[in-house]
C-alpha cells in the first residue's frame, strides 16, 4: 500500500477498508487495543487488525494502519460486552469534575480569540456561551453526587470517545475508544441514536449499575465533550457550526427524556430550563 502519511482517515485499497491514524502515545494505544481485541472476540467479530509495515513494525513514523474485517454485528451482544467492568482503579467523580471545569475554562478563553479576530464570528461565540452553560449544569450534577459522597467513584471500562457515528465500521474503530466510564459509553450510544430510550431502559434493568453511575449518566448526557473537543482543536468550520446549532434544537427533548427515565431509579437534581 503506497499511502501518503499526510492523508489520515478511511480509504479503500483493493476493495478493503483501511484506517490510518497518528498515535500520540503508542504504548497507551496498544494497551487499549489489547482490550479492544478481547471485546471483539467476545462479540464474535474480527473488527480491526493492525497492518505491520515492511519491517514488521506496528507503527510507522508514529502512525498506525488498521484493516477493517467486515463481519456480522449484533448490537445486543456488543452492548452486553461493553458494559463489562475492567479491574482497573475506579475513576473519582472529583477528578472528572476538575477535568470538566478545566475544559469549560479553556472554552471560555476561546471567546477572546473569536471576539478580537478580524471576522468576529458571533455565531461561534454564541455557541461557546451556550455549551459552557450546558457544561456548568453538568458540573452541578457532579456536585450533587459529591454532596452525597465526597469520595464517590465510578468503575472503568472501554468507552467511545465521542458520539455521532453513522456506520458500524466507525463504531468499531479502536482509535475511537479510551478507558473511561461505561456511562460515558452509554451516553455516546444514546446521543448517536444507536440505541433507543426503550433499549436504554432495558439496559438499566438488566445490568448492575450503582446510584452514582446512573446520576453520572445524566451529567454525561449534558456535558458537551464533543463540542469542546472540536473547539479546542480548531475544527469548528461552517459545517460543524451548523451541526451544533442543529443539536441545540434537538437535544432539549433528549434531556427531558433522560430525566424521566433515570428518575425512576434515582433522585436527580431538577434543572429549571429542561421541561420534564
Amino acid at each position: 500500500i503506497d499511502c501518503s502519511l499526510d492523508s489520515t482517515g478511511y480509504f479503500y485499497v483493493g476493495g478493503q477498508l483501511y484506517y490510518l491514524s497518528l498515535v500520540q502515545e503508542p504504548q497507551d494505544f496498544l494497551n487499549r487495543y489489547h482490550y479492544y481485541r478481547y471485546l471483539m472476540h467476545q462479540c464474535g467479530m474480527k473488527g480491526y487488525e493492525i497492518v505491520r509495515n515492511i519491517y514488521q513494525e506496528l507503527f510507522t513514523q508514529g502512525y498506525v494502519l488498521l484493516l477493517y474485517q467486515k463481519d456480522h454485528f449484533s448490537l445486543k451482544q456488543y452492548i452486553h460486552q461493553t458494559m463489562m467492568i475492567y479491574r482497573f482503579p475506579k475513576l473519582k467523580v472529583q477528578q472528572i469534575k476538575e477535568q470538566w471545569i478545566c475544559k469549560i475554562d479553556q472554552a471560555r478563553e476561546k471567546v477572546k480569540d473569536y471576539a478580537y479576530s478580524f471576522k468576529h464570528d458571533q455565531d461561534i461565540i454564541s455557541l461557546i456561551y451556550y455549551y459552557c452553560g450546558l457544561g456548568e449544569n453538568s458540573i452541578n450534577i457532579l456536585n450533587y453526587i459529591l454532596q452525597i459522597d465526597k469520595q464517590a467513584s465510578l468503575p472503568v471500562s472501554l468507552s467511545l470517545t465521542q458520539p455521532f457515528f453513522e456506520y458500524v465500521y466507525e463504531l468499531l474503530n479502536p482509535c475511537c475508544y479510551i478507558f473511561s466510564t461505561r456511562m460515558r459509553h452509554l451516553s455516546c450510544l444514546v446521543s448517536s441514536q444507536i440505541i433507543t430510550y426503550v433499549q436504554l431502559q432495558n439496559i438499566l434493568e438488566t445490568h448492575d449499575f450503582d446510584v452514582y453511575e446512573i446520576i453520572y449518566l445524566y451529567a454525561r448526557m449534558l456535558y458537551p465533550s464533543y463540542f469542546f473537543e472540536c473547539l479546542l482543536q480548531g475544527l469548528l468550520d461552517e459545517k460543524k457550526v451548523a451541526f451544533f446549532y442543529q443539536q441545540m434544537k434537538q437535544s432539549q427533548d433528549m434531556y427531558a427524556q433522560m430525566f424521566r427515565i433515570l428518575s425512576f431509579y434515582v433522585t436527580l437534581p431538577k434543572i429549571r430550563w429542561i421541561k420534564c
